[in-house]
């Protein structure tokens, strides 16, 4: 629409500027005009449009953002689910290893005390774990509440958390009972048999021990479903009881020489008494028989005294 007119201005500024009388009302200007509406009009609506498009794209990308967060919140779900039915089998597996490997109760108070020390540890892993199984389900149930969904497995992933943990809480707690009673056994044995006197009490306290440990070891787990499991083979437990049957016997030949050692000195000092008794009864003849002599003596010299009176009345 735009041109040069003769005079070198341009059809814009020709048609702002006032037109000549003559030309006024002429019907080339009512076309000009009526151009010039059409093309405000056109620049009107394209603004309109322009500014709807705006706003359509930038709720488009209000959209795309909710939906790329909705869609990075579903894989988190589903990472967490699996997560925490990974954690529940890390805890099974902990448990049956708890249950058939930690059986043996060590040969003496300083391997029982290594044990035990490792199994605290093995506990802290299994403690660690049964957390991070919560926490992922935790975090499942706040993602489904933001979400608006129901999850796929926490629903049955918690009770099986649960059960396991009770399950080796209680294995836990019966396999650190075993390993303090036997290190109790074991000191108090390793005690009376360094000891050179031994009292007969320090002795019954280790028959007692051992004899507990012994029924302890036959007895089985409990778990608080009414379930019931043993730790290790039969032939384990037998290798553990057997330890226990030595330090036993060590204990008992140990008393047997006690006894023996007891009953030698008494017979020393039965000798001994015997014989002051002999040497007693020897000083008390000894003594009667000098008594006996000064008697006899004394009446001699009686007798020769009265022969001697007798003599000088004559």
């Amino acid at each position: 629409m735009w041109f040069v007119c003769g005079s070198g201005s341009s059809l814009h500024n020709y048609l702002t500027s006032k037109p000549p009388q003559e030309i006024r009302h002429s019907s080339l200007w009512c076309c000009v005009r009526k151009s010039m509406w059409c093309e405000n009009l056109f620049c009107c609506l394209f603004s309109r449009l322009e500014g709807i498009f705006n706003c359509v794209c930038c709720r488009c990308e209000d959209m795309v953002d909710v939906r790329r967060l909705k869609m990075l919140q579903m894989v988190q779900l589903f990472k967490c689910e699996e997560d925490a039915l990974q954690a529940v089998e890390w805890l099974s597996e902990l448990l049956d290893a708890l249950l058939k490997t930690h059986v043996r109760l060590g040969d003496d108070s300083q391997e029982t005390r290594t044990m035990l020390d490792k199994h605290r540890k093995f506990v802290d892993v299994a403690q660690s774990t049964y957390d991070y199984g919560r926490q992922l389900l935790q975090a499942t149930v706040v993602l489904c509440q933001s979400l608006r969904c129901t999850t796929r497995s926490s629903g049955d992933t918690l009770p099986r958390l649960n059960r396991v943990w009770k399950q080796f809480s209680v294995s836990a707690e019966e396999r650190q009972q075993r390993l303090e009673l036997a290190l109790n056994f074991h000191t108090a044995a390793e005690r009376v048999l360094q000891q050179e006197r031994v009292e007969a009490e320090s002795l019954d306290e280790v028959d007692s021990l051992g004899k507990t440990l012994l029924d302890r070891l036959t007895m089985p787990v409990i778990f608080p479903d009414g379930s019931e499991q043993f730790f290790g083979s039969p032939t384990d437990t037998a290798a553990a009881a057997e330890g226990v049957r030595e330090r036993l016997l060590l204990v008992e030949e140990r008393r047997l020489q006690l006894q023996e050692a007891r009953l030698h000195n008494d017979g020393d000092e039965e000798e001994v008494l015997n014989g002051q008794d002999a040497r007693l009864d020897v000083i008390g003849e000894e003594l009667s028989e000098k008594e006996d002599q000064d008697e006899e003596e004394e009446d001699v010299g009686q007798q020769e005294e009265d022969l001697e009176r007798a003599t000088q009345d004559c």
